[in-house]
């Protein structure tokens, strides 16, 4: 794992190809990000349809 992290350090010290390098890692950053949406998509959708039937169901109180 050490040599993991040194070898992406050194990977990011190279002055060479800076813009290349940040375009890679926020590539890798939005696939994760997509992934992670894809994944958990149905699981936020269940969450705020809870919580918008919750407010519907509040809507109807008289006070």
């Amino acid at each position: 794992m050490k040599e993991l992290f040194k070898n992406i350090k050194k990977f990011h010290d190279n002055e060479d190809g800076d813009i290349v390098q940040t375009g890679i890692t926020i590539g890798i950053f939005a696939i994760i990000a997509v992934g992670a949406l894809t994944f958990l998509g149905p699981k936020i959708r269940v969450m705020f349809n809870r919580t918008g039937e919750s407010l519907d169901e509040g809507a109807s109180y008289q006070y």
